[in-house]
């Protein structure tokens, strides 16, 4: 009896799952990832099953005429995410700098033109803008130790993407109270952070007074766009380095790090912890 080929039976099941699919849609209304067959091992022992595959996509990005960058990113929140990059850089210190921004989905393309007066000025960290009036910014008590973990918990609770495919990275802005203000995600660790950061300039989002949840390693890179954006508390599950915390110290960001389970380090500016 010839026995029936394992990839069709599986290949079957993507059908069924469709359904499941739509439940998982992102700011295009269309699903967040996609559903591949893949060969599983377990130590020793193979088996064919479905996985969840997270989307990823390519733009290239013109300024002015020019040529810009290549951004690979999730294929959502892409407007989010070149304005962010744009402040984040110091390209543009205001939303109203922005003249025009088309994103081509089918040819990959995103063409933004800018006044002529766009770009800020300030210490220019890894490619990011640090300003240097946020190193007068004022420490006072935020949180206490068992809010710090029951922030932690809440990222970690409503990461259902990352649970379903490992593959994205989530920066979250909350109150001073926990309240949800915007949660992104991508691919990359510094777009997730690049799009909050195009939310807040889109929205006039004032970071000063909430809190940054972020679901990676915080080197440098991630504490200055963390200061451009405005936050004075970041929390991370994952590390911090010596040079993200010497940069968190000098621009008067709490910096805490090794998040998770009812325990945390507190790197820079302990006085905002009560």
């Amino acid at each position: 009896m010839e026995r029936e080929c394992p990839w069709k039976e599986k290949a079957m099941q993507i059908q069924a799952h469709e359904e499941d699919l739509a439940t998982q849609q992102d700011s295009r209304g269309q699903a967040s990832f996609t559903h591949g067959l893949i060969c599983c091992f377990d130590k020793e022992k193979s088996s064919i099953r479905l996985d969840s595959v997270i989307e990823e996509v390519v733009y290239a990005t013109t300024l002015n005429g020019v040529p810009y960058r290549d951004m690979t990113c999730s294929p959502w929140d892409v407007r989010e995410l070149v304005i962010g990059g744009l402040f984040t850089s110091g390209r543009i210190d205001r939303f109203d700098q922005i003249l025009n921004l088309e994103i081509d989905e089918e040819a990959g393309t995103v063409t933004v033109e800018t006044t002529d007066d766009a770009g800020a000025a300030g210490l220019v960290v890894d490619r990011v803008l640090c300003p240097e009036a946020s190193r007068d910014r004022p420490i006072e008590p935020m949180l206490t130790a068992q809010e710090v973990s029951e922030r932690i918990e809440y990222l970690e609770g409503g990461s259902e993407l990352f649970h379903r495919t490992g593959g994205v990275h989530s920066a979250v802005m909350v109150d001073r109270e926990g309240e949800l203000v915007a949660w992104f995600e991508d691919i990359g660790r510094h777009n997730a952070l690049d799009k909050l950061a195009g939310w807040c300039v889109m929205n006039g989002a004032d970071a000063s007074d909430k809190i940054l949840l972020f679901s990676g390693r915080v080197p440098r890179e991630i504490i200055a766009r963390a200061i451009r954006i405005g936050f004075p508390v970041v929390i991370s599950p994952g590390a911090p380095t010596n040079l993200s915390i010497q940069l968190a110290c000098e621009h008067g960001v709490t910096l805490i790090g090794f998040a998770k389970n009812g325990k945390f380090n507190v790197y820079t500016h302990t006085a905002r912890i009560r």
